[in-house]
């Protein structure tokens, strides 16, 4: 490929990405950005001694909740809800070319919004199954939400009892300090 394909090959797989929290973002395509969250989850479940996930796909615009499938070593179906936390006003500004300052949100109002997406998500009719296991992903790549305040708030909080999730992880981007990406399963109440 000369140089200048090349170039240009590159400028279109940089204008999927968008410019603000793009860490799980990288393709225009979101059953693709949640085959990677997923994939992400499985490094860090695995990295932690936990059981990993096999043969997961997307279920498909239209066909959720939940977004994807999955199965587990000992062949279980598991549903996997995959949701974002991130600052729209941020995005939409990022996408004119504009940048807006972020205030750091109050460490509460963030563990209420997660309290909020769980209730949310666990009253979701859901399509397909039945699944074993139902697992909500809530990841994040917003410089305004990933403060360490932010998250062993979120580690520390023990949630409403879920009725459909069994699991529930909020899922940071990389933190170098860390080596990893950090993945925090969620305290949650069982019905």
């Amino acid at each position: 490929m000369e140089s200048g394909q090349h170039i240009e090959k590159t400028i279109q797989l940089l204008e999927g990405i968008r410019p603000h929290a793009p860490y799980f973002a990288l393709s225009a395509k979101q059953e693709e950005n949640e085959i990677g969250v997923i994939q992400t989850l499985n490094e860090e479940l695995e990295r932690q001694g936990e059981m990993p996930l096999h043969s997961f796909k997307s279920r498909g615009q239209g066909k959720d909740p939940p977004d994807c499938e999955a199965t587990d070593d000992e062949g279980r179906r598991i549903g996997i809800e995959v949701t974002e936390l991130v600052d729209g006003t941020a995005i939409a500004a990022s996408r004119e070319g504009n940048f807006v300052r972020q205030d750091l949100p109050e460490v509460q109002s963030v563990v209420e919004t997660v309290s909020d997406i769980i209730r949310r998500k666990d009253s979701a009719k859901v399509c397909g199954g039945p699944y074993d296991q139902y697992i909500l992903v809530i990841y994040c790549d917003d410089p305004g939400y990933l403060d360490h305040q932010v998250l062993e708030a979120i580690r520390e909080k023990q949630f409403d009892p879920t009725r459909l999730i069994d699991r529930a992880y909020f899922l940071a981007s990389y933190c170098p300090w860390e080596g990893s990406c950090p993945l925090i399963e969620l305290q949650l109440g069982r019905a």
